[in-house]
């Protein structure tokens, strides 16, 4: 192998490397906003429904990104009080017994719910830790 083969290869994947960590590092900050979106919503829910009602955002946020559909029809669905109730009720038994799921969005879904507890968790101790780092 001569040089110039040697620097190409050498370019190619430096420049596949730098794309993926920019892809990880955008992918990361986007979920990041949407969760915090979400706790903002989910303040006016019932401590009760707050995971079906997580569920459910999740699920249609994979369905309208699937469908590239826009909003507007999931909002106008969301005034709907029997749509939500219906929803909230069936997202409950999923969540009772998520192994029964074989919708491939409902387990993307419950995916991203663990990633949100997670990521909850990790919000509610940063924010102890600067509440103390204040008081002191």
């Amino acid at each position: 192998m001569d040089f110039t083969n040697i620097y190409i290869v050498g370019a190619i994947l430096s420049v596949s490397v730098v794309a993926g960590v920019i892809f990880y590092r955008n992918r990361k900050n986007n979920l990041e906003k949407f969760f915090e979106q979400l706790s903002m919503e989910t303040r006016q829910v019932p401590k009760q429904k707050k995971s079906s009602f997580l569920l459910l955002m999740f699920r249609e946020s994979l369905l309208a990104a699937k469908n590239k559909s826009g909003k507007t029809s999931f909002n106008s669905k969301l005034q709907n009080p029997k749509y939500l109730d219906i929803q909230l009720a069936q997202m409950s038994y999923i969540l009772k017994d998520p192994s029964k799921s074989k919708d491939k969005v409902i387990k993307k879904s419950l995916t991203l719910l663990n990633h949100y507890y997670v990521w909850e968790k990790a919000k509610i101790s940063k924010d102890k830790k600067e509440v103390k780092n204040k008081a002191s």
